[in-house]
Formats: structure tokens, sequence, C-alpha cells
């Protein structure tokens, strides 16, 4: 989906990318993006739902005190 082709773009070589920023990438692409329209309260419960499902890679950085995605 969208969301694995973001990530996968920004993280080229296969480098994590932060969740911060990472909305207005998908804004960038689909500038109707929202995850409220998806049903998701918020960003996070959104790629929440994607790492659950296998999309996306979700880990929490404890050096850029963020969330970090990669694309599996």
């Amino acid at each position: 989906g969208m969301l694995h082709d973001a990530v996968a773009t920004l993280g080229k070589g296969g480098s994590a990318v932060a969740l911060s920023g990472l909305k207005n990438e998908m804004r960038k692409r689909d500038s109707g993006f929202s995850e409220k329209k998806l049903g998701y309260s918020g960003f996070l419960q959104f790629v929440r739902a994607a790492a659950a499902s296998g999309y996306i890679d979700l880990l929490w950085d404890d050096e850029t005190d963020d969330y970090v995605l990669s694309a599996p």
C-alpha cells in the first residue's frame, strides 16, 4: 500500500524512517490522505495496524525518542 511505498522510498537501502514527518510524506503522495477516513483515531494507530498486518516493521528508537519504520 501507500504506507509501505512511502517507507520504502524514504528508507532507500533499507534504512529506517522516523514516524515524525511520515504523515506529511503520505499527504504529498495523496493530498486527501487521512487516517480518520480509514477509521483510525490517529496516525500512530494507523501505522500500528499496518505493522500488525505485516505491511511495515515498527520499532521504538531510544536514540531519536521516536518510532521508526522500515519496509520488510
